[in-house]
């Protein structure tokens, strides 16, 4: 779920770029499973062009998309304001 591919992509990056919420859904279920970091490597994490899955959500307009990103924020606690000025300064 996490490993790039050969384009620099996780899972993750390729279903919020190409907007597939279903996938995002999914993956999200198995990554909680698995006890993935939620916040922190999926949430927060950069794709190889620089952005979120709430940057990709926001670009395209997607706005179920960055609602149910919403709502996986709130459960996970994450601070956006407070997150992502602790990943600019690393």
């Amino acid at each position: 779920m996490l490993a790039k591919g050969d384009d620099g992509l996780t899972a993750w990056d390729c279903a919020a770029k190409y907007r597939e919420k279903e996938i995002l859904e999914i993956l999200w279920g198995w990554s909680r499973e698995v006890g993935v970091n939620l916040k922190d490597e999926l949430l927060l994490v950069k794709g190889n062009d620089g952005l979120t899955a709430w940057d990709c959500a926001a670009k395209y307009r997607e706005k179920e998309i960055l609602e149910t990103l919403w709502g996986w924020g709130r459960e996970v606690q994450v601070n956006l304001r407070d997150d992502q000025f602790a990943i600019q300064r690393t």
